[in-house]
Formats: structure tokens, C-alpha cells, sequence
């Protein structure tokens, strides 16, 4: 085995070609990796090998990096430490470990220690037979019964929350004004016209008015003179069932009205009276509703209109008009819708604005 200042010569010699070292001021040189080489108790044989080393500092830190190249292989290491001072040891380790790693470990692996004398146990002394009492027997104590195990009770399930409730959607409802305009024939001796309105609502499938009109005076005449004129006006209500098809509606109707007519004596009549007898009328009709916009319709209608009040009109004593007790009426009207049901009555959507 090499001595330490033979091996510091072959490095010396061996040194320029082999090892090459860059380190910033205040490290660990070339030569102190030499002298760590050296002091290892197997320094090793650097023939074919080519180090490199640079030391940098990164981060508040110092950083070795080493590429070793040997004729069998070529490896890079890197190590990092707070101060460079100890970065030439770890450096001259990982080279010897890197050239000949068994080598290496054989010459730092320890002596084992010498194993110690196995001590000769002591030969007994042979017993000797003492008389005294014999031995009492304890009786064996009893072994409780163990307790019956209780059955384990299970966890009762957590309480469910509450389903939620479904929502309940109301079916959209919408107001409706309507302005009519009417023929009616049966009250009044000759075909009159009829001017009225109406208020109601739209549901789904319903259509609800609450309806008012208004029979301008008609002539009566006798004998092909005048002698009166006749007026009537009525309240009422009307209940339809809808048949919605895109902008169309059908309505199915019924409805109640009831009022008064107004008569009374004019042209050649001696002694003018007027007459006030009352006026009830049940409705039954269909209709045919068009609506271009969700908020607008179009609407015309046909009803029979049943009076089971007869009034009888006389001058002199002498009859001129008796009510009819079927009349038929024809209308027609515009109505505008409020509210959002407004949008979802079958009619087309309304336009964005």
C-alpha cells in the first residue's frame, strides 16, 4: 500500500490531466481536493479518468457539481451544503467511491470484533431430601361465568330530511276589456243594433265576462205610423269554455243577462206613456276568436238568446210589439289582454322589443 506522501506525488503528477476544479474565492481549491484524495486511507488510481468539478453558489447556497468520466463509465453527481468548506471531503469521496466503488467500501467497512469465550455453566449440586409437612393443595378458584354478552343495539337511522314539496305552478291568468258592436233581432220590432263591452278573465281553458250592452231607441210603429220608440239596456254575465289551436280560439258559451226596456209614446199619440217592464234573456252561443298578437283579439260570435219574460208595448189599448221568445244576436269585437297569462294563451309568442 502507498504511503500518504507517495500518493500526494502520483496525484501531483497524475493531477493536471485528470482533475479540474473551478470554485469561487474562499473555497476549497484544487490542491485541497488533492490533499482530501490523499488522506484517504486507499486513495484511488486516476489513470484514464477525467474529472470535472465547478463550484457555484445558487440560492444562498453552494452547489458542486462533478462529472467523472472513467474508462467504464461516465456519471454526474451533485451536492449542495450551506458553507463550502467541506465540499473538497464530500468531493474526493464521491471520486474514489465513482473509480472503484468495492474497492472502496472493502477498505472502509469495519473489523469485526473477536467473539468472547462462551462462559461454562455451573454443574448443580445434587437435592437433598428435607422432611416437613406436605404441601397443601389449593383448592382452584372459581372461574366467573362470563356475563351474557347484550345484543348490540343499532344505530337508529339518521332522520331524513323532509322531501321538498313540489312547486305548484299556477296556470297563467290574464284580464281582457273588449268593445262590441251587435245585430240583434227578436226584442224590438225590426233588427237593431246593439253597442256594449265586456270585463273578464282567461284561465287555461276558461274564459269569464262580465258583459254590458245597450239597444239604442227603435220606432214602433202602427198602422204605418209612428207611435213610440223603444230602448233597452242589460247586465249579465257569460261563462265560455276555450278551444285554443295556435292564434285561433273556439269559445263555447253561457250566460244570464237581465234589464229593463224603456218605450214611450211619440209621433200622433194622443196621451204619451212610457213603459219600463223588465228584460231577462239566457245566452247560448259560439264564437271564433283571432288574435295576431298575444295581447290583441279579433273576435265574432253567434247567440240565441231565450226570453221567458214577454213584454207586450200597446197605445190605445191596442197591442204594437211583443217581445219574441227566441232572438238571435250577431257581434263582433276587439279585446286587449293584461298580465302574463297574456303570453300563454295559445296565441303566437309576443315579439321581442
Amino acid at each position: 500500500m502507498l504511503g500518504p506522501t507517495s500518493a500526494l506525488l502520483l496525484l501531483s503528477v497524475a493531477g493536471p490531466p485528470a482533475i479540474e476544479w473551478r470554485a469561487p474565492e474562499g473555497c476549497p481549491t484544487r490542491a485541497d481536493v488533492l490533499d482530501a484524495l490523499a488522506a484517504l486511507t486507499r486513495p484511488p488510481d486516476l489513470e484514464g479518468v477525467r474529472v470535472r468539478g465547478v463550484v457555484r453558489r445558487v440560492s444562498g447556497r453552494y452547489e458542486l457539481r462533478l462529472d467523472i468520466h472513467t474508462r467504464r463509465l461516465t456519471q454526474r453527481r451533485v451536492e449542495r451544503a450551506d458553507a463550502c468548506d467541506s465540499l473538497d471531503g464530500a468531493a474526493a469521496l464521491i471520486i474514489a467511491i465513482a473509480i472503484d466503488p468495492l474497492e472502496f467500501a472493502s477498505s472502509l467497512a469495519p473489523t469485526p470484533p473477536e467473539p468472547e469465550p462462551e462462559p461454562v455453566p455451573p454443574v448443580p449440586a445434587p437435592p437433598v431430601d428435607v422432611p416437613g409437612p406436605p404441601p397443601e393443595v389449593a383448592d382452584p378458584e372459581p372461574v366467573p361465568e362470563p356475563a351474557p354478552k347484550e345484543p348490540a343495539k343499532a344505530d337508529p337511522d339518521p332522520p331524513r330530511p323532509p322531501a321538498p314539496k313540489p312547486a305548484t305552478r299556477r296556470p297563467p291568468v290574464s284580464v281582457l276589456v273588449r268593445v262590441d258592436g251587435a245585430i240583434d233581432a227578436g226584442a224590438t220590432p225590426t233588427i237593431g243594433g246593439d253597442v256594449g263591452g265586456a270585463v273578464g278573465v282567461l284561465h287555461r281553458w276558461l274564459r269569464i265576462e262580465a258583459v254590458g250592452l245597450y239597444l239604442p231607441p227603435r220606432p214602433l210603429n202602427f198602422d204605418g205610423a209612428r207611435v213610440g220608440m223603444i230602448a233597452r239596456w242589460a247586465l249579465g254575465v257569460r261563462a265560455c269554455g276555450r278551444f285554443v289551436r295556435n292564434v285561433l280560439e273556439i269559445p263555447l258559451c253561457l250566460g244570464i243577462e237581465g234589464g229593463r226596456f224603456h218605450a214611450f209614446g211619440t209621433g200622433i199619440t194622443v196621451d204619451p206613456k212610457d213603459a219600463r217592464p223588465p228584460w231577462l234573456g239566457l245566452l247560448l252561443g259560439v264564437g271564433l276568436v283571432w288574435s295576431p298578437h298575444p295581447r290583441v283579439g279579433l273576435g265574432v260570435r253567434t247567440e240565441f238568446v231565450v226570453a221567458p219574460l214577454r213584454a207586450q208595448f200597446t197605445v190605445s189599448d191596442q197591442p204594437v210589439h211583443i217581445t219574441q221568445p227566441v232572438g238571435v244576436r250577431f257581434a263582433g269585437g276587439l279585446e286587449i289582454r293584461f298580465g302574463p297569462g297574456a303570453r300563454r294563451d295559445g296565441s303566437t309568442p309576443a315579439r321581442p322589443r
